[in-house]
């Protein structure tokens, strides 16, 4: 009852606004009507269309973006599986290649040879071996070697050949002093670990 009387009431308010754009409607003339009815149709299309945006359009272009960011993801996980890929089999080839590695390698005998190979044998002062705690199933020798008075392309030379091996050598510290007496000539200081089975 309540919402009829409610009804009521908005049409008796409504009824005088009705009037008087019923009177302003008769009073344009035709050209003013079709102007009017114009610019209702365009209202009537930009609310359409913004219902539309609303509705359809903004969501779809969200869901759109939401598609375009799970395929750029995608890429780079096929990318980083790719990366996994690679690495696993350097590793697999890098162990196999380890496994055949000689057990009786001797690192201080493979220096002296390089060295003899450089023609910096006598200017080897010291080597001095250590063995490190194992990693895994691979045993780490190191040897620190002190090399006095040596030119620098005959230094090149060795350090170059040492980091081509075939063995699984690296350096992992080296220090270069010009002598006082000669700045001709080097004093060098290097430390080499081997990776061997164990």
């Amino acid at each position: 009852m309540t919402s009829i009387r409610w009804v009521d009431s908005l049409l008796v308010r409504l009824d005088p606004a009705h009037r008087r754009l019923r009177l302003l409607w008769e009073r344009l003339t035709e050209r003013e009507r079709r102007l009017v009815q114009i610019l209702f149709s365009l209202l009537g299309a930009l609310a359409l269309w913004t219902a539309v945006d609303s509705l359809f359009w903004t969501p779809y272009l969200a869901k759109r973006g939401e598609i375009d960011t799970l395929r750029q993801e995608m890429l780079k996980v096929q990318g980083l599986a790719q990366e996994i890929q690679s690495t696993r089999s350097l590793i697999a080839a890098q162990s196999r290649r380890l496994g055949q590695e000689e057990r009786g390698f001797s690192l201080i005998a493979y220096l002296e040879e390089e060295a003899d190979h450089a023609h910096i044998r006598s200017q080897v002062t010291r080597m001095t071996p250590r063995n490190l705690p194992p990693e895994g199933p691979y045993r780490i020798g190191m040897v620190s070697m002190h090399l006095d008075s040596v030119d620098l392309p005959h230094a090149v030379y060795f350090l170059a050949r040492l980091e081509r091996s075939p063995h699984f050598i690296r350096i992992t510290r080296l220090t270069m002093k010009r002598r006082f007496n000669d700045h001709s000539k080097l004093d060098l200081q290097i430390d080499v670990e081997a990776i061997q089975p164990a």
